[in-house]
């Protein structure tokens, strides 16, 4: 049975001409939820794009496409958590009879390059897949302008407007030091 949303109509219900707006439908956030609600508009048949921009955190930091989840949170720290698994089984290896010929030893920088690689295929997995499924990608800082406007900007400031019938705002945050001593000197967040 074929989708009721086409290209440029997203529903009886309009009264607009099609393609009056450039999508039907415009995301604001690359991370999970933005990801699916793009992908699930557009096999509805709607024409849709997303919007993904991390500005740099005061240590300067950014990253690609797949938000928090897949760039500082959940993806590199369970690898690293597993590189720290894999050294603990050294100890209990020893104990059932397994032998070396010198002791292991861990090299955070290759650890950290490897976990790097890792999400940048992550990230490019998720633009060949918005490309494939004929979503615009835009790696720009939206603001909204109006009901049907929002304003991109890119890294260089270079700015234009696109418009939308409909819009999902799906972004996420950055982690912050609780307001405690010793927060800032002891502890560590995923920028």
């Amino acid at each position: 049975m074929d989708s009721p949303m086409k290209n440029g109509d997203t529903g009886g219900d309009l009264d607009h001409p099609p393609h009056e707006y450039d999508f039907d439908l415009f995301v604001i956030g690359g991370g999970s939820g933005g990801l699916a609600c793009s992908k699930y508009a557009v096999e509805a048949g709607a024409k849709v794009a997303v919007a993904d921009y991390v500005k740099p955190s005061p240590q300067n930091t950014t990253w690609g496409i797949g938000g928090t989840c897949v760039n500082v949170g959940c993806i590199p720290k369970k690898m690293m958590h597993y590189a720290g698994l894999l050294g603990e089984t050294y100890h209990g290896q020893l104990l059932t009879g397994w032998k070396y010929k010198e002791k292991p030893s861990f090299d955070w920088e290759t650890v950290r390059t490897n976990v790097n690689y890792h999400i940048k295929s992550i990230n490019f997995g998720y633009k060949k897949d918005l490309k494939q499924k004929n979503i615009t990608y835009y790696n720009e800082f939206a603001s909204f302008v109006d009901a049907h406007t929002v304003s991109l900007v890119d890294k260089k400031g270079k700015s234009h407007n696109v418009t939308s019938k409909y819009f999902v705002i799906a972004v996420g945050g950055r982690p912050s030091y609780p307001d405690i001593p010793g927060a800032k000197e002891y502890g560590i967040t995923s920028d």
